[in-house]
């Protein structure tokens, strides 16, 4: 086996990978956290799938004497044909659009993140007042006026 047979596969689910990371984007711009924790599944599965295209890969680079990795990988191309090497950076630029589209992904949801905390501190429930007791469980209780003892 070769660490070339399963490129097409991996450019395919990078692909599939890239498509959902575009879709979660305009979710999250869109402020709709539930279509994008519907979503979130589906992005592991991609993620899991291009995973096992990259162990099989870098299993057939080992089985080869090269390191198991991606520098064993590099090796492989300097010594493989053109084409080869053309097919793995177009993989490669589409992993750098992957990962640029999920960074874009990340300061989205941080500004989400980000109003969800105001308007829960403009309720007086804000994370400084202790939304959830020690119990994991919300704890309101420490949200409303407590009567003062008086004595005297």
């Amino acid at each position: 086996m070769s660490p070339a047979d399963h490129l097409d596969a991996e450019t395919s689910a990078l692909q599939s990978l890239l498509a959902v990371l575009r879709q979660e984007q305009t979710l999250l711009a869109a402020g709709d956290v539930d279509a994008h924790t519907e979503l979130l599944e589906h992005k592991a599965a991609q993620v899991a799938e291009l995973s096992r295209l990259a162990d099989q890969r870098h299993r057939a680079l080992g089985s080869m004497g090269f390191p198991a990795s991606e520098a064993g990988m590099q090796h492989w191309l300097a010594l493989s044909p053109d084409g080869t090497r053309a097919e793995w950076a177009a993989l490669m630029s589409l992993a750098h659009a992957a990962h640029e589209t999920n960074r874009v992904n990340g300061l989205l949801l941080g500004q989400l993140q980000s109003r969800n905390r105001q308007a829960l501190a403009a309720l007086g429930l804000g994370a400084a007042s202790g939304l959830y007791g020690a119990s994991g469980q919300a704890d309101l209780a420490l949200h409303t006026a407590r009567p003062t003892r008086v004595t005297g």
